[in-house]
């Protein structure tokens, strides 16, 4: 492809509004990424999952380091989640060096997951909002100190474990997985659960991006302009969501995760 000043700078450009979607919505962006690549500009789907790897580990990071800035997300509870979220790409990586496979019942079946996810949050979010006490009550806090996940950790696991797993394959993030996981399963306020995923998000992607690096399928020229543009966004998307009311918040994560699963579909 050749490099001309309109490519880069529409690089740049979808870069920057998928990491604002991305952040918010604490999906990682791959699905983004790997569409912009191949269906905008024809890269070969197996070359764009690995370079969508590369630019989530730095839109990821942008977006950790904000929310850890902004107090919403934890370190150690972070690294937890991570830790089975990496087992997941491992043995991902493993099966998928001998075998090679038909992506698209995995997609199907990935996207009825998402659609079931998306329902139940807006479910979940009608349900809290007949409660206007409790909505106003816990609206900004953040405060993740008496936080209870221990007692629902074992029903997650398998979810983090899933999100690595169909991050290394799809070259997405694993957040459509990890957010509700930690909204719906764990409990965690919604404003926390997309900055937590980010963060499980950041640590799997090293894993991934550097087993990726490996192979040798990432096209780094195209990948660090979507960087740049994902990572402004993704720093830009961190200060929105801030400011974004619960509610509100948690009906926009469940419909992207909706428009994902359309998107997987067709």
């Amino acid at each position: 492809m050749e490099f001309t000043l309109t490519i880069i700078s529409l690089l740049i450009f979808l870069g920057f509004l998928s990491g604002v979607v991305s952040v918010i919505a604490g999906v990682g962006g791959g699905v983004f990424f790997v569409s912009i690549m191949t269906l905008i500009f024809f890269i070969p789907i197996d070359t764009a999952v690995s370079t969508s790897t590369f630019i989530i580990l730095f839109s990821s990071l942008a977006g950790f380091i904000s929310y850890l800035k902004q107090k919403r997300t934890n370190f150690k509870s972070s690294i937890i989640f991570a830790v089975f979220s990496i087992i997941g790409s491992i043995i991902s990586s493993i099966i998928f060096s001998f075998i090679h496979i038909e992506g698209s019942l995995l997609k199907i079946l990935f996207a009825c997951t998402l659609l079931i996810a998306g329902v139940n949050m807006i479910y979940k979010t009608q349900k809290k909002n007949n409660n206007a006490k409790e909505a106003g009550l816990h609206e900004l806090d953040f405060t993740l100190q008496d936080h209870d996940y221990k007692s629902n950790l074992k029903k997650s696991i398998p979810l983090f474990m899933l999100a690595g797993f169909t991050a290394y394959l799809l070259g997405i993030g694993g957040g459509i997985i990890n957010t509700p996981s930690l909204n719906l399963v764990l409990n965690y306020p919604i404003h926390n659960s997309t900055a937590i995923s980010t963060s499980i998000i950041f640590f799997t992607a090293i894993y991934n991006t550097i087993i990726k690096i490996f192979l040798g399928q990432i096209d780094y020229i195209t990948g660090l302009f979507i960087a740049i543009g994902s990572i402004s966004g993704s720093i830009l998307g961190a200060k929105i969501s801030k400011k974004i009311s619960r509610i509100y918040l948690q009906l926009i994560v469940a419909i992207v995760l909706m428009v994902l699963a359309i998107r997987m579909f067709f």
